[in-house]
């Protein structure tokens, strides 16, 4: 650095104010309180520079403190440097700490996500491709809608060509800078073909809008740079320096738009760790960081590899399991501080034991950590449910990041809906969500003349239904559509009746079909619906098992103290659950990692895929070094997906050091594949029995008719009636204030009292 530095002025335009910056005292501090190899990556500022940021080493505050040192030195200007990262967010803490490292507002310094960089150079340069400069720009559902009208048009079938599918083939298609007209050259097959003539008319519909899509922004500015010089050359001797966040996670379009615009300074400096490359089921290509020396020849790497977040046990454990990867340049982390507590992995039976064996474990630490220093992660949303429902049970707050509340979701509220019709035909909100879902051909023109005959006639919507020949504006084939709909949810009035909340439950699903038609729609997003529909109905079916009046008006209102978030102080002490790709660049004192279990987590799509199964071990690196002084993993021995089955533990959890973890065994049963966890290849270690254990049946000889036992929820019961043997034994007990009750030995927790 320059020691015979001398203030200068600059000249920053903002309301014609021009401020003198004086930043060497300020940067001289700043750069004393980087560790050695921060500091050798903030000084080298020639030359492209590959900066191996593991996690919690500090990345942010080397890209803060690399932009204010090269305006210290007088390298660039503001309006020379480009930063982009990935959300606004992170954009906006780094403008912050940037202002902060230099004591003023920094204006003309371009630090933004991909996408909004693309959109402020098209509003200047759009005239360029035949673009009016106030384009607009379309949403996701914007884009749907337009891909639908486009395939009407073609008349092409909804249910053969699924528009969300048809959606993201044509982002993946323009993420990889393939036009409509290069698509259709490499399609193949009838599908593809017809994908690439919705391709095709769709584009010439955005054109004819003025509008882009979201993808366009990057695709179609890599266009303008590759396709004007003159532009070209202009944004690369603007843009001397250019700093890259996050750069494992970007794919090819986002590669190319970095290259068009590295000049002959060829001063590029990515930041990021391979370990950490979460996102290829979205485009994402690790390449780009593990290729960076071979695209930038004579690119200096430095890595980043002083933690300081994670106690040295978590780091051990994480890197270790991250080590079984063979894509990845590799890094050895290490930490200055205690070494910490082992971490705590939690055995037990379902899904529900574990929420509540967690939120046990979570009520214990607060004594050390505020609840808004814990967080709870999971592989699917479709598991956060049983831990919502045993935080609401015990009234501790908590916020969902990431997603929705479990309910809230729109398939849940979808079925919701016809729950509460079925219970209450005077409800016409839920009559109008799902009159037309799943689609029967009852369009938005018929609801209105719907809605105009029961205000006059003073009826609910589902009233003037049942009438609707008196009507003569609703006649005809419309009539006919609400007449079939009134038949369907009539029949489920009438079974309510007789039937518990989710046998009620299980037969509306199936009779509509809702799993198979949200995977039609789309393979990847409907799958995760699909899921968190059959986690409704094991919900449904608990609540069965549970109460001694199983009925949909009882359903419905437990149901409505998990919807209603106004029973909770709004305040910032909460605990957070999220999946564990939205936890990427958090930190908490306490990170829960749940669902450790073969198909689970990993996924079971993976197995057969090297790259995404080393992608689920990266994910598992990231929920790890999210901690920073305690580790706690579970596992369910029965997980209820699609039905029960039992579980296999985590390939993950096998790969971790034995020394480094502390097990302990919440379950009743225990198959016999399930009696030892092996930790690593020769090894295999005994899970630690509880002292306080519930009954473990013996081929249930001793579950005679006449016994008196213990319920965890039901409380003492006398068993009635004995059906089955083994794992198959069915009880009939009966139980005080309750009635009668249905239970499996085997998973029923019982305790024999007499």
């Amino acid at each position: 650095m320059a020691q015979n530095f001398k203030p200068r002025r600059f000249s920053i335009a903002k309301k014609n104010v021009i401020f003198i910056f004086n930043f060497f005292a300020m940067t001289e501090q700043m750069l004393k309180q980087l560790n050695p190899v921060q500091y050798e990556a903030v000084t080298t500022t020639e030359g492209p520079l590959l900066v191996i940021a593991g996690a919690g080493s500090g990345k942010t505050r080397v890209l803060t403190c690399r932009v204010a040192h090269i305006l210290s030195e007088r390298l660039a200007r503001p309006h020379n440097i480009l930063a982009v990262t990935f959300t606004n967010k992170a954009a906006n803490e780094m403008k912050e700490r940037i202002n902060t490292l230099l004591g003023t507002e920094i204006f003309q310094l371009t630090v933004a996500t991909f996408h909004s960089f693309c959109a402020r150079l098209l509003r200047k340069e759009a005239a360029a491709i035949g673009y009016p400069s106030n384009f607009t720009i379309f949403d996701e559902e914007d884009s749907l809608s337009l891909i639908k009208n486009c395939m009407d048009e073609l008349n092409l079938s909804r249910n053969q060509f699924p528009p969300p599918a048809q959606r993201r083939k044509i982002s993946t298609a323009k993420n990889n800078l393939l036009d409509a007209d290069e698509f259709a050259e490499k399609a193949g097959g009838y599908f593809e073909t017809r994908t690439a003539e919705i391709y095709s008319l769709y584009e010439r519909r955005l054109r004819e809008c003025g509008a882009f899509d979201f993808d366009d922004l990057i695709f179609q500015t890599v266009k303008l740079l590759i396709l004007n010089e003159e532009i070209r050359k202009k944004y690369q001797e603007r843009f001397k320096y250019i700093l890259v966040d996050e750069y494992q996670d970007t794919n090819h379009s986002q590669y190319r738009l970095l290259k068009l615009l590295v000049g002959e300074h060829r001063n590029i400096c990515v930041v990021g760790d391979e370990d950490q490359s979460i996102y290829g089921w979205r485009g994402a290509d690790i390449s780009n960081i593990l290729n960076f020396e071979k695209d930038f020849p004579g690119a200096r790497v430095i890595k980043l590899e002083q933690n300081y977040r994670s106690t040295n046990v978590i780091l051990e454990a994480a890197s270790t399991v991250i080590a079984n990867n063979i894509s990845r340049k590799g890094k050895t982390l290490w930490t200055e501080t205690e070494s910490g507590d082992k971490l705590q992995l939690f055995m037990t039976d379902n899904a529900s034991e574990e929420a509540s064996v967690i939120i046990d474990c979570i009520t214990e630490n607060l004594k050390r950590y505020p609840l808004k220093e814990m967080v709870i992660l999971y592989r699917t949303n479709a598991q956060s449910r049983t831990f919502e429902e045993a935080l609401r049970r015990r009234n501790m707050p908590y916020q969902i990041v990431g997603g929705v509340s479990f309910y809230q979701r729109k398939e849940i509220k979808d079925v919701m809906a016809y729950l509460k019709l079925i219970a209450n035909p005077n409800d016409d909100v839920s009559f109008r969500r799902i009159v037309n879902y799943p689609r029967r051909g009852i369009g938005q023109t018929t609801l209105e003349k719907l809605a105009q005959s029961a205000r006059r006639a003073g009826k609910s919507m589902y009233q003037v239904c049942h009438e609707i020949d008196k009507f003569e504006e609703l006649s005809g084939r419309p009539a006919n559509l609400i007449k079939k709909f009134v038949t369907l949810v009539d029949l489920y009035m009438r079974k309510k009746e007789n039937l518990d909340i989710g046998e009620l439950t299980e037969q509306l699903i199936d009779e509509l079909k809702l799993p198979e038609l949200l995977i039609a729609e789309d393979p990847l997003v409907g799958k995760n619906r699909a899921e968190n529909i059959e986690e409704f109905i094991v919900a449904a079916n608990e609540f069965a098992s549970q109460y001694a009046e199983p009925t949909l008006d009882n359903f419905l209102t437990e149901i409505s103290l998990y919807t209603d978030l106004d029973q909770y102080s709004e305040i910032d002490d909460k605990l957070t659950l999220m999946t564990l790709h939205s936890a990427k660049g958090l930190e908490f004192d306490l990170v829960c990692m749940v669902g450790l279990e073969e198909g689970l987590f990993p996924l079971a799509r993976t197995f057969d895929n090297p790259m995404e199964l080393e992608e689920e071990r990266r994910l598992f690196y990231v929920g790890a070094t999210r901690a920073r002084k305690n580790l706690l993993l579970s596992m369910a021995s029965v997980r209820n997906r699609f039905g029960y089955a039992e579980s296999i533990p985590s390939r993950f959890l096998k790969e971790l050091p034995p020394a480094l973890v502390e097990m302990v065994d919440y379950r009743t049963y225990r198959s016999d594949s399930e009696s030892t966890l092996s930790l690593e290849s020769g090894s295999s270690e005994r899970l630690p029995e509880k002292t306080d254990r519930y009954y473990e049946y013996e081929g249930g000889e001793i579950m005679s008719i006449g016994r008196i036992v213990q319920h965890p929820t039901f409380g003492r019961g006398k068993i009635v009636k004995v059906e089955g043997s083994g794992e198959s034994l069915l009880l009939e007990i009966f139980f005080t204030g309750l009635g009668t009750k249905k239970i499996m030995a085997k998973y029923a927790k019982l305790k024999i009292v007499g």
